[in-house]
């Protein structure tokens, strides 16, 4: 059983760091003055970051 937590640990984290890249990515998208790829970046970002907390709830981690 350690083994799966270890495998889902590793799938939670990968997908809290694409979402934080999401993030990132709108950040800088804003900053550079690119304010309509901004709103889909973010679009996206809050997609990621749904997926990563869904995932994490269905699997019972904690934060």
């Amino acid at each position: 059983m350690g083994e799966l937590m270890t495998v889902q640990k590793k799938t939670a984290a990968r997908r809290g760091w694409l979402a934080v890249a999401g993030w990132v990515g709108t950040g800088w998208a804003v900053f550079g003055g690119h304010l309509f790829l901004a709103v889909f970046v973010a679009g996206l970002a809050v997609y990621l970051t749904r997926s990563w907390f869904q995932y994490r709830a269905q699997w019972g981690m904690r934060f």
